[in-house]
């Protein structure tokens, strides 16, 4: 992100290898004045439809938040996301500008999306086996979690299996909280989770594009292709995480 300090611009980089696919942001304030209006305009986003056309807010939170137990939330007004009198280049830039008014000194951050870092490793039930499906391109590790209940006596082990991946798109942090939430129900002790365990395998890639992640984009990896539109691609080199989830299908 680089901001322009005699100006109310800000410009996100774009995606690694790319000259597009800009829409995520993350950024920090410092010092904020309490009481002070304050005016931010994202100016070089590439979409020219965007959800804050519909009611989509920025994210904010704010460092002392755990004190007061409040997280990230949607805040700001006057949002709009408009095209530019003018663009630069061959290229048609669309802009997002909205106000907000802190209410006291903090270091402050606002987000597209509620920010995700990785699933934790921390709980590891009896049932849940943490592996490595395979390295990135980086060399990133990419983790897959397998869970089912053992085989009860008596009864045959063939049992179909429901993979699921998250993060294929790095700008879509929600995709890794669905995720947790997926994990922290099939893992929990529930009737229905233990019915879903005992009927079938379940395999989790929570981080698909973990390069992605790390580098701070939005869609691509590092070769600046969209994975999700790779899944047919035998190019095992550039997409291993893509060519391993293919070989679990089959």
């Amino acid at each position: 992100m680089v901001s322009h300090p005699d100006t109310d611009q800000l410009t996100p980089c774009t995606d690694l290898h790319t000259s597009r696919r800009i829409q995520w942001y993350y950024f920090q304030l410092t010092s904020t004045q309490a009481g002070m209006p304050y005016r931010f305009t994202i100016v070089n986003f590439t979409k020219c439809n965007s959800l804050y056309k519909r009611g989509l807010w920025p994210l904010y939170s704010e460092a002392n938040a755990k004190k007061h137990k409040v997280g990230w939330q949607r805040a700001g007004n006057e949002i709009k996301y408009y095209k530019p009198n003018r663009g630069q280049g061959r290229h048609q830039y669309f802009s997002l500008t909205w106000a907000f008014q802190f209410t006291h000194q903090d270091t402050c951050y606002f987000a597209h999306c509620c920010p995700y870092t990785a699933i934790s490793k921390a709980v590891k039930p009896k049932f849940c086996k943490i592996h490595i499906l395979c390295y990135s391109l980086a060399g990133n590790t990419v983790y897959a979690l397998t869970t089912t209940n053992p085989p009860r006596s008596g009864k045959g082990t063939g049992r179909k299996a429901v993979i699921l991946t998250a993060r294929v798109h790095l700008g879509e942090t929600n995709s890794s909280w669905v995720s947790k939430g997926f994990l922290d129900y099939i893992l929990g002790n529930s009737d229905k989770a233990q019915l879903l365990q005992d009927n079938f395998v379940f395999r989790v890639v929570p981080m698909l594009n973990p390069d992605g992640v790390i580098v701070g984009g939005h869609r691509c990896s590092l070769t600046g292709r969209d994975l999700n539109r790779k899944y047919r691609s035998n190019v095992k080199k550039f997409y291993p995480s893509i060519s391993y989830i293919n070989m679990i299908k089959r």
